[in-house]
């Protein structure tokens, strides 16, 4: 689970969702505005949680440190 700050809205939540299904080995993602909540489900091909963390950043996004399992 990622905490995502800068999610305001349902179209937060679907941006999200867009742009970390666009890396290779992300199998699902469910992202949360109310709680700040973003929960990605990966394939073992992503050994780099980090660039989940890129992406975000990139979009616009700040992940809370620590917050990453």
């Amino acid at each position: 689970m990622l905490q995502v700050l800068g999610m305001s809205c349902g179209g937060c939540e679907q941006r999200i969702d867009a742009v970390l299904r666009r890396v290779e080995g992300v199998r699902d993602v469910t992202a949360d505005h109310t709680t700040g909540a973003v929960r990605v489900r990966i394939g073992p091909e992503l050994s780099d949680r980090g660039v989940l963390v890129e992406r975000l950043e990139t979009a616009g996004y700040e992940v809370v440190e620590g917050a990453s399992q």
